[in-house]
């Protein structure tokens, strides 16, 4: 496991799977995403990963990341909160991204679900 972190963010990139943290009271706009999926890429390459995007902080996200933010090889994504608001903005998440979205409201669940998906 190899930990990243910035000014808006911390991740933990598992050999599968990475979890995304995004800081409290960010937009997460395309220009950070394009931060972020730049350590992917070169952490992953070219292996197909998921996301898991642990929301434990409220933040924004840009729909536009959904539309060309993203990588090919991510093969899905887990949102985690226990928040309902964040569970609401999760499903009018969920139809802008075409591959596995799945929700959870335990971190440890997304790991299990990450760790047996492939």
């Amino acid at each position: 496991m190899e930990d990243f972190s910035n000014e808006f963010c911390q991740m933990q990139l598992y050999e599968r799977f990475v979890v995304l943290t995004v800081n409290e009271n960010v937009n997460f706009t395309l220009e950070k995403a394009s931060v972020v999926r730049n350590k992917l890429s070169s952490y992953y390459e070219s292996a197909d990963f998921l996301m898991i995007s642990y929301r434990k902080h409220k933040h924004k996200v840009s729909p536009e990341i959904y539309k060309q933010g993203l990588l090919p090889n991510m093969k899905g994504l887990a949102v985690v909160s226990s928040n309902d608001e964040e569970r609401d903005q999760a499903i009018i998440e969920q139809p802008l991204y075409e591959k596995s979205f799945v929700f959870f409201s335990c971190l440890e669940d997304a790991k299990s679900w990450a760790k047996g998906y492939f």
